[in-house]
């Protein structure tokens, strides 16, 4: 089985060589190669992830991801430059609108099969303000063999706004939820058994790049109107820099510490010395920090309707807020509170379901039953 990954995220995100590791040892016959196309104005120490089976390419200017037609084509051309297309039997776009683009084009040269994800960020980038583009991504959707969504969630989204009655049942037919899933060193140092005993100030947690869409500024200032309206509170932040002007707002407000990135084994050892974790993003594909955070035995605070919401029944393993709403903000953390041993407990036991062995066996089956 010889199958090519477009997966333009890999530069950004460590998650997807859980998944082309597995594949490249599997105990079946897989070959794959992974197209990564990026800009060329993406700052080197940014690239997340790199391997043998994977290409890197600064294809475009940043400029030009304005110009869909024009981008997508330049990339399909550096594409069909480096790989024979036709040799491959099975095509894996990462997103819809760029990777499943190149897939789709594939597909109308060499009648490959795909699969292609669709993830949060461009239903909110592309299907609810680039208008003109949603008739390509039905032509990319009714041409897959099967569509991904990583959040049930953004599969309801998507559906109920954006996809035509006239061709849903055709779409549903073949689409399948399936999230992510977390490093294996989570699950072999998942913390059993935690005590409760909450810190005074209560120690929040978030783990996330500074940049605009983790709204780090509104949760230090959610985080800040609880210690001086309610109860003391403290924030404490992870995470690589990628925006000074945000980084400067947070290290402002009293109740802040930022650490910086930390790698797994300091992170585990920060969690579990920790209460809640509390991250308000959006637009969020899933949020594998969550899931993280839940193997220390940390109850969340997540954004309501973003991609991890509706995994679990609300104030189950923590509490969806509207990432607008401080007073909602409070009640969550009050509610966590009042029900910490249950919630800490439920926490550890449902982060074993986001098990990357578990989802690269279902992603092995969708092949095989595509290419039968």
């Amino acid at each position: 089985m010889k199958i090519l990954h477009v997966c333009s995220y890999y530069s950004t995100s460590p998650l997807f060589q859980q998944l082309f590791d597995r594949q490249v040892v599997a105990d079946v016959d897989v070959d794959i190669d992974v197209y990564v196309p990026i800009s060329k104005q993406f700052p080197e120490d940014r690239i997340a992830s790199k391997a043998p089976y994977a290409q890197t390419v600064r294809v475009y200017n940043q400029i030009e991801r304005f110009f869909y037609y024009y981008k997508q084509n330049k990339i399909y051309r550096d594409l069909t430059k480096r790989y024979d297309t036709s040799q491959y039997d099975l095509i894996h776009a990462h997103s819809l609108f760029t990777n499943g683009y190149m897939a789709y084009r594939i597909h109308q040269e060499h009648g490959t099969p795909y699969v292609v994800a669709v993830r949060s960020n461009e239903v909110a980038d592309f299907f609810r303000k680039a208008v003109w583009l949603r008739p390509i991504a039905f032509k990319i959707l009714q041409n897959a063999s099967q569509i991904i969504f990583i959040s049930q969630n953004n599969f309801e989204n998507t559906f109920n706004h954006y996809i035509p009655e006239k061709i849903k049942a055709e779409l549903l037919a073949k689409t399948l939820v399936l999230p992510n899933g977390i490093d294996q060193y989570w699950h072999d140092h998942a913390y059993e058994n935690k005590a409760v005993a909450l810190h005074q100030p209560l120690k929040i947690v978030t783990t996330a790049k500074i940049q605009k869409a983790k709204n780090l500024v509104t949760l230090a200032s959610y985080v800040e109107n609880y210690n001086d309206t309610v109860a003391p509170a403290e924030l404490h932040i992870i995470g690589s820099n990628w925006d000074q002007g945000i980084l400067d707002q947070l290290l402002a407000n009293p109740v802040v510490t930022y650490y910086g990135p930390k790698n797994k084994e300091e992170i585990v050892a920060f969690y579990r010395h920790s209460d809640i974790f509390a991250l308000l993003s959006s637009p969020e594909t899933f949020g594998l920090v969550y899931v993280e955070a839940m193997s220390q035995a940390l109850p969340v605070v997540y954004t309501k309707g973003e991609g991890f919401d509706g995994y679990f029944t609300d104030k189950e393993i923590g509490v969806s807020t509207d990432r607008f709403d401080n007073d909602g903000f409070n009640d969550a953390l009050n509610y966590i509170q009042s029900h910490y041993k249950d919630m800490s407990a439920k926490a550890v036991q449902a982060s074993k379901k986001f098990n990357w062995d578990d989802i690269h066996d279902t992603y092995m089956d969708i092949y095989q039953n595509i290419l039968k």
